[in-house]
């Protein structure tokens, strides 16, 4: 009879100790789901936060670009003013010669 408690408290303990194992698989399994899910969730969130800040590099390079055309376009038409002005200048000169320069 004390054998086949010591028997039944070996066989017992075996049972015991796989479902020990089966729980211990499952809840690494779990962990392993939660932190694949976690770091999921953090992967789309830093993508998120990358796209909003490329979104706003590129608003901003945009109007950075605007702006020097702009200046460059005001350069250009001003430079055309002072070019004319010259023009009509040596006209005046060349219709009107100064008697004192002869």
């Amino acid at each position: 009879m004390k054998k086949w408690m010591a028997v039944s408290s070996i066989a017992m303990g075996f049972l015991m100790l796989g479902g020990c194992n089966r729980d211990d698989q499952d809840r690494a399994r779990r962990e392993g789901r939660e932190a694949q899910e976690k770091a999921q969730r953090q992967l789309q969130d830093a993508r998120d936060k990358l796209r909003e800040n490329l979104k706003s590099a590129d608003r901003q390079t945009r109007e950075d670009l605007n702006k020097a055309r702009e200046q460059l376009n005001n350069a250009l038409d001003q430079s055309k003013s002072d070019a004319e002005k010259a023009r009509e200048r040596l006209r005046e000169r060349a219709d009107h010669p100064d008697p004192d320069h002869q």
